[in-house]
């Protein structure tokens, strides 16, 4: 097949960056044949769309009755994931669908499942996967350049305004939709669930991710929300590797994805930007910053270069495999995106999420935020045995 058909499930929101693809780049390799949105009007480029002869439907039940793509691509709410690639894979398309894979861990085997009668992939977008320095650094940890693991640890600090918790229509912040439905929207499984995905990515075998033996998470909220916006979480994997995890939305300071993974001959660094939160816990010697880079027991320097060179490179992935009509989850499919999905059900299921004590929240018309926090978490990403006990009230 030197062409597919390909639609698209969702043009609003995240979901313009592959609105974007099927305009601009104009690929050979593709026919757009259209797209689901029952709220057009949140997508800029609608009236260009349908000058492009792309038919916009209400539902995906609406897309296939018409429509038989060869990949469908779905950024839509968590708690679409599971019902719309189950309804492309039983209309015989494969499916790239954005992180997370699904809300709750009950539904992975029928995904799995469903993937597997239909013979067709289901790409997760977890962006950092798909790229050649993730993917360069997993093949040596696989290799057993840096000996085992002993310890990952990753942090990041986004501010998010009161906006932010308006955004959809009223799934935002959620635990449970009105009539039971799992949507587990939370800073972890939103906006910085790559960062967490990654260690446990890192630590799998070739398209796959590993699972922790033990898990411990604190869940905090300043927000007037259901769910946690700050999280530190605290893993244990088979081996022993410690996997430690922080990241709040109720911070002053913006601090972009940081991470320090150490082996038993090297140490790995990432901070994506050079700023003095950043310098602070980084080593005096580490000048890559925006790229991942290792510095071995006998002092040499291994550059792998940027993870976010380029955020498409799962749809190129997606579209290149559909192509040629491979149907290998590789490299992040359900088997790699479901120990993120795994960690965040456990959490839902057994962490309580507390509120942030009153008297350390400070609240504007634009935001809710815990001045102090990041300095808190910070401290706590120098060292993970330290708890936010002290932020919470019971």
């Amino acid at each position: 097949m030197s062409q597919i058909r390909i639609a698209l499930c969702g043009i609003g929101g995240y979901a313009r960056l592959y609105t974007n693809y099927i305009l601009d780049r104009h690929d050979e390799r593709i026919i757009p044949v259209g797209a689901v949105e029952p709220f057009p009007d949140s997508c800029p480029r609608l009236q260009e769309l349908r000058d492009a002869g792309i038919p916009v439907y209400a539902t995906i039940e609406e897309l296939f009755a018409a429509q038989k793509p060869d990949l469908t691509v779905i950024a839509t709410p968590i708690q679409c994931h599971t019902p719309q690639i189950l309804t492309a894979l039983a209309n015989g398309s494969h499916v790239l669908c954005e992180k997370p894979l699904c809300a709750d861990a009950k539904d992975i085997e029928i995904l799995r499942e469903a993937s597997r009668k239909a013979g067709k992939f289901v790409f997760i977008g977890y962006q950092w996967s798909y790229s050649s320095a993730i993917l360069g650094i997993k093949k040596d940890i696989l290799s057993g350049r840096f000996g085992r693991c002993l310890e990952m640890k990753s942090i990041v600090l986004w501010p998010r305004d009161l906006a932010y918790y308006r955004r959809g229509s009223g799934w935002a912040g959620k635990i449970l939709l009105a009539d039971g439905t799992p949507v587990y929207d939370s800073i972890a499984n939103n906006a910085t669930a790559h960062y967490l995905h990654n260690m446990l990515f890192l630590l799998g075998t070739d398209g796959s991710a590993a699972l922790p033996e033990t898990i411990r998470g604190e869940l905090l909220r300043a927000n007037a929300i259901e769910n946690f916006d700050t999280c530190k979480v605290d893993m244990t994997m088979p081996d022993g590797t410690g996997v430690h995890f922080m990241a709040s939305h109720a911070v002053e300071e913006n601090m972009n994805p940081t991470f320090h993974f150490r082996f038993e001959k090297a140490d790995v660094y990432y901070s994506q930007n050079d700023t003095p939160l950043s310098r602070s816990v980084m080593p005096e010697d580490y000048r890559e910053y925006g790229q991942i880079a290792a510095v071995t027991a006998d002092g040499e320097r291994i550059v792998y270069g940027n993870p976010f060179a380029n955020d498409l490179n799962k749809l190129e992935t997606a579209i290149g495999a559909a192509v040629r009509g491979d149907t290998r989850e590789f490299p992040c499919g359900i088997e790699a995106a479901s120990a993120h999905t795994r960690v965040i059900t456990w959490l839902q299921q057994n962490e309580t999420v507390r509120n942030f004590a009153e008297t350390k929240i400070r609240r504007t018309d634009a935001k809710v935020y815990v001045p102090g926090l990041g300095e808190a978490l910070l401290d706590c990403f120098r060292h993970p045995e330290r708890t936010l006990a002290e932020w919470t009230v019971e």
